[in-house]
């Protein structure tokens, strides 16, 4: 069950890798995971040094290999309909459409087929009828093979689509299928490992206290008379039983959390397994919520990136500030005016000094800024934003360095097959 649970596809991390900067909430509910174990890998996947990197981006199966299939644009999705309209060799009862209806407010499907009652015009079919801009996904059957959202073209293979066209769709349904039931049993041994796990911490009683509001909550999203308050309420109710377990604990559970952040992120496994999409997203946004309240340092979605990275505070009681004379290029006004900024910060004894203009204010501000970041990569290291920066310099480089040996690689062996064939000749 252990490894089961931990497990990570190569499909989980190339995902990852395309969705990165999209929030930690909305990665969980489409994986099916934690919230921490969703940020752990993602700092795997950029640690050059790490197996998940390694695996991804440089071994037998790393995305570098795919990259000839990509083209730089989705086909778009009335191009992709004529073909399923006038492909001889496709069956359009297969394929099902799905578009934002804007009376709605919602996305609604229509079969492939169905007939045009409702949008004028002399569109005769219904999905052709629909403005392109609305249409979001194409399916053959249960399968997607078209999304405008994930840039996922199946038909014709451009984008997210990896050069698997239609024809190799069609051969490989029933394959695919049997992968997908074989995905939704996994999940469901997951289900009951964390259930396990989770009645093991809290005791019989405590968990069927949180199954109970856990089926009120699923029932009520079921009818759409679900508010935001209830989420928040639920989730604040979850807090509530972990801290009467650990209150009540008298044995030394290995498990145990040992705070209401540790107590969310287990729950996040649990919650990410729940059926319904909307409403795990919903929850998971919630809980991520209170951890990012109680631990500000948790990663927050794309707002984690080093340019929007905040940086630490300063105390200006801290500092120690002096003013000298500049010194080279500028004349008098940096020769003989006390412009040049010299700043310690007394508890780390750090120097920063400044004489970038000729004005002493403007000099004071950059000197502040400066210290502020020798201050994060003191305190944060490898995760202070300089330190970022320089990781994700680094890691474009392997990527790309990767990429070219694919290529060469490629290359190489075309030109070999090239002369194999001459020789025969």
């Amino acid at each position: 069950m252990e490894n089961l649970y931990m497990e990570w596809t190569i499909e989980d991390d190339q995902y990852l890798s395309q969705h990165m900067n999209e929030d930690l909430p909305k990665l969980a509910s489409k994986l099916g995971r934690g919230l921490k174990g969703v940020d752990s890998r993602i700092t795997k996947l950029n640690d050059v040094n790490s197996f998940a990197y390694q695996r991804l981006y440089v071994g037998e199966t790393s995305i570098a290999k795919e990259e000839n299939h990509e083209s730089t644009k989705l086909t778009p999705a009335k191009e992709v309909m004529r073909r399923i309209k006038w492909d001889y060799g496709l069956d359009p009862n297969d394929f099902t459409v799905e578009y934002f209806d804007r009376v709605e407010e919602t996305t609604m499907s229509a079969p492939f087929g169905a007939k045009n009652e409702s949008v004028k015009g002399k569109e005769e079919m219904f999905v052709f009828a629909i403005p392109e801009h609305r249409i979001m996904v194409i399916k053959y059957k249960e399968r997607i093979v078209w999304d405008k959202q994930k840039k996922i073209d199946r038909v014709f293979g451009s984008m997210n689509g990896n050069g698997e066209t239609i024809d190799q769709v069609l051969a490989k349904y029933d394959e695919w299928k049997q992968r997908q039931a074989e995905i939704d049993e996994y999940n469901k041994q997951r289900q009951k490992e964390m259930t396990f796990q989770i009645t093991s911490i809290m005791g019989k009683h405590l968990f069927a206290a949180l199954r109970d509001i856990s089926s009120t909550l699923q029932n009520k999203a079921k009818i759409g008379m679900i508010e935001p308050q209830a989420i928040d309420d639920y989730v604040q109710e979850a807090v509530q039983l972990f801290r009467k377990a650990r209150a009540i604990s008298t044995e030394d559970l290995p498990n145990m959390p040992q705070n209401d952040a540790e107590a969310l992120d287990l729950f996040s496994n649990l919650v990410a397994l729940l059926p319904d999409d909307e409403l795990k997203e919903r929850i998971l946004n919630q809980i991520f919520k209170q951890v990012t309240s109680s631990d500000p340092t948790r990663r927050s979605g794309s707002q984690s990136s080093s340019d929007n990275q905040r940086l630490p505070d300063m105390n200006e009681d801290d500092l120690i500030e002096t003013f000298v004379r500049g010194s080279g290029a500028g004349g008098q006004k940096i020769n003989k005016t006390a412009s040049k900024v010299l700043l310690i910060h007394e508890p780390t004894q750090l120097r920063v000094e400044c004489q970038d203009t000729r004005s002493l204010q403007q000099n004071r501000k950059i000197a502040r800024k400066r210290l502020k970041l020798k201050l994060d990569e003191y305190w944060n290291g490898s995760q202070s934003k300089t330190q970022k920066k320089i990781s994700k310099k680094v890691s474009k480089k392997q990527k790309q360095k990767a990429r070219n040996k694919s290529r060469l690689r490629k290359k190489k062996e075309g030109e070999e097959g090239g002369n194999e064939m001459g020789g025969d000749e």
